[in-house]
C-alpha cells in the first residue's frame, strides 16, 4: 500500500527543516500523540543534513482478526535521514519498525519551498508479505498512519 500526503507550510524551508531536527519538538510532537516511553537516540542537524533514530511506544486499537500481531502498545522505532539545502531542497528518507509487527514501512519525503513558505512531499509505503492476512496488515497500519501524519503535520504547523 502506498500513502502520499502533501504538507504545506507557511514558514521558510530553513525554518521547517530545523523543527525536524529539534529533539524538544520531536518528543513534544510524539508525546501530544499519545506516545510514552520516547527515547531519541541521535538527532544531528546541520545545515545540509539531518539524522535521527528514536524509539517510542504507540498506541494501536486494531481490529479483532488483527491483535495477534499487534498489542495495545506497539514499539515503534524510526530512522530517518536528510541531506540538501534550502535553496535546492531537502531530501529524506525514511524507516519505521514496529516490534513484532511483520509490515515494513519506508518513506520517502521531499521539503522545498523558498523563505515564505514550503512544502513536504512525502510517499509512503507499507508492506507485509504474510499469506492471507499480510495486505489487511499493511492496509490496517498504512491507514492509522495517514491519520497519525495528519496530526503531526497539524502539531508542527501549530507549533510555528
Amino acid at each position: 500500500m502506498e500513502v502520499k500526503a502533501k504538507h504545506v507550510y507557511t514558514q521558510g524551508v530553513e525554518t521547517v527543516f530545523k523543527s525536524f531536527g529539534d529533539k524538544a519538538l520531536i518528543a513534544n510532537r510524539f508525546a501530544a500523540l499519545g506516545a510514552r516511553n520516547i527515547q531519541i537516540d541521535t538527532c544531528k542537524l546541520t545545515k545540509t543534513s539531518m539524522d535521527m533514530h528514536m524509539s517510542r511506544e504507540v498506541p494501536v486499537d486494531a481490529p479483532s482478526l488483527l491483535k495477534k500481531f499487534m498489542g495495545e502498545w506497539n514499539l515503534a522505532t524510526q530512522e530517518e535521514h536528510w541531506t540538501g539545502s534550502a535553496a535546492k531542497g531537502y531530501t529524506g528518507e525514511l524507516q519505521l519498525t514496529l516490534k513484532g509487527v511483520p509490515v515494513t514501512i519506508t518513506g520517502k519525503l521531499f521539503l522545498s519551498g523558498d523563505a515564505k513558505g514550503c512544502v513536504n512531499d512525502i510517499t509512503m509505503t507499507f508492506e507485509s508479505s504474510l499469506p492471507l492476512v499480510g495486505k489487511k496488515l499493511a492496509e490496517f497500519v498504512g491507514s492509522t498512519a495517514v491519520t497519525e501524519m495528519q496530526k503531526e503535520y497539524e502539531f508542527i504547523r501549530d507549533s510555528f
